[in-house]
């Protein structure tokens, strides 16, 4: 996959016209998973005589006219096709022309690193800075994150160093380069919820106030830049659309083109240079470093939203990451990804509702986008929400619970079926104490001994508060209705006697007991791991 240029699905009749670009979909993401600089893909499908040309992006497929090969014109339509891959630049073969690819020979010194801890093939990596307009260079040592769709935002992250005029690796100080396509309502360079804005805003917090805690530095952050007719251009969807001789239509500023393949997003094409360099969260040993990891990062995230304004809105086991300064330290625990994120006021520190996180971390109320701010509250329910996950499934590799297994656990609920059914599990789940130990806790991977006592306290302090407990709406406003069991069942109007509404007038009250909490049990588990 790594060499191809397209995929070409073939079938034997024209029927199956339909099958065949299902199937090169599909084929297609393993080569969008191999080629880390490819912006979006063509492919080809033949169904008996009738050939498609298929484009491949973000937020939709092109598919071209059938050219029937039987038939001179369809014939020289193809050829078309055909000549015109074969001469036009590499941008408009899919190819991202701010990284190139760098050919990796045995006789390639990779300094200070083993072998197998380099890709075979990487990339150096042009970076762009909104703030001094510098770009500078990367070479990447190895991928932390592929893109496995091709819908979505491509977010590709690497390992890199600076670029010193060599392709060879070497030992200088590694970063984190993240690639990603998010969508954006503005103007690029004038989206408040840029992730470079927000965290260049943590890093002008902190520079000259550091807190003893690990946090994402910004080093470079820019949207990329390409160069068309002679001009400098932000690299977006439009760009694409514009080098390709098609206009993209916005989805909600035509209702009659809702079929129209060019009806796409604006997506912005930004690169993020940042460090330190963390590994995924199941590279923790043991229940005690899982404990210590998380309640470093969620200590990052209550100083971000103190002295920054800044609410996360998306914790989830792909977010906290293991830092480890030595291969036998004790490791710290790095909050990543503000994709999701939104300045708020720093007293209030609510922000409007919406509904988006990462399933099945969200919590109940954004799940249901109830009409109640949100709050850090929020995100300490996906906090031990993750917990729970990890306990159940297994905190790493060791310790992993098979698909099967899981079937026959209650969790299972908190990620299948529709966003009403997920969020009456959490809330049946979540009501009580005893609900929750025997629904979930009790289901636990039976060596741990920590996480049961860690979950059982966040729960406690969480949904036990005396003036809001448990999940379910008081009694008197707690009115049965079967009618509404799809996903758009309209939640706003619950009361506001429904605790997850209600404990918004407590937050600052449960973070401090949560973050007892969190404390104490960091204590804990750093005791454990000196015996």
């Amino acid at each position: 996959y790594a060499d191809m240029l397209c995929i070409v699905e073939a079938k034997q009749e024209r029927a199956l016209d339909k099958d065949g670009l299902m199937q090169l979909y599909i084929d297609s993401d393993s080569l969008f998973l191999h080629q880390l600089n490819r912006q979006f893909l063509w492919g080809l499908t033949i169904c008996a005589d009738e050939v498609y040309a298929c484009m491949m992006l973000n937020d939709g497929l092109f598919v071209s006219p059938a050219m029937r090969i039987s038939e001179l014109a369809g014939r020289k339509m193809l050829i078309s096709w055909l000549v015109r891959w074969s001469m036009c630049p590499d941008d408009l073969l899919g190819y991202d022309p701010t990284m190139h690819r760098v050919t990796v020979h045995s006789d390639v010194d990779v300094v200070g690193s083993d072998n197998d801890d380099v890709d075979d093939i990487r990339y150096r990596i042009d970076c762009y800075d909104d703030e001094s307009m510098e770009t500078i260079k990367y070479v990447t040592k190895r991928t932390i994150m592929s893109a496995d769709d091709i819908l979505g935002r491509h977010t590709r992250c690497f390992v890199a160093t600076r670029y010193s005029g060599s392709d060879a690796y070497s030992s200088a100080t590694e970063v984190v380069i993240k690639d990603a396509w998010p969508p954006t309502n503005y103007p690029p360079l004038e989206d408040p919820r840029d992730e470079i804005k927000l965290l260049r805003k943590i890093h002008d917090t902190f520079k000259n106030d550091a807190p003893d805690h690990i946090y994402p530095e910004l080093i470079v952050g820019g949207h990329v830049r390409l160069t068309q007719k002679n001009r400098s251009v932000i690299d977006t969807t439009d760009a694409i659309f514009k080098a390709a001789g098609v206009k993209r239509i916005d989805p909600s500023s035509d209702s009659d083109a809702d079929s129209a393949w060019n009806q796409q997003l604006l997506r912005a094409h930004r690169r993020i240079v940042m460090s330190p360099v963390g590994h995924s969260i199941k590279t923790v040993q043991n229940e005690a470093e899982l404990i210590i990891v998380l309640a470093e990062a969620m200590r990052c995230y209550s100083s971000i939203l103190s002295q920054c304004g800044i609410l996360h809105r998306d914790i989830s086991t792909n977010n906290i990451l293991v830092v480890r300064d030595g291969k036998d330290t004790i490791p710290r625990g790095l909050l990543i990804d503000f994709d999701l994120a939104v300045e708020v006021n720093k007293h209030k520190r609510s922000a409007c509702p919406e509904s988006l996180g990462t399933m099945p971390y969200m919590s109940i109320a954004n799940i249901l986008n109830l009409d109640t701010p949100r709050t850090a509250l929020d995100d300490w329910e996906s906090l031990l929400y993750v917990v729970c996950w990890l306990a159940t499934v297994g905190i790493s590799s060791d310790h992993r619970v098979a698909d099967a297994e899981l079937e026959n656990k209650q969790i299972k609920h908190w990620r299948i079926g529709t966003t009403k059914m997920i969020a009456d599990a959490k809330r049946t789940h979540m009501h009580s104490s005893d609900n929750f130990q025997f629904s979930i806790v009790s289901r636990y991977c039976s060596q741990y001994k920590l996480l049961p006592c860690f979950a059982i306290a966040l729960y406690n302090a969480l949904f036990g508060n005396n003036n809001c407990p448990g999940a379910y709406l008081d009694d008197d406003d707690d009115e049965d209705d079967d009618s509404s069991d799809d996903d758009d069942s309209d939640k706003s109007t619950d009361g506001p006697n429904d605790p997850l509404i209600k404990r918004g007038a407590y937050v600052d009250e449960i973070v401090a007991n949560l973050e007892g909490v969190l404390e104490k049990f960091k204590c804990k588990a750093q005791a454990a791991l000196k015996l």
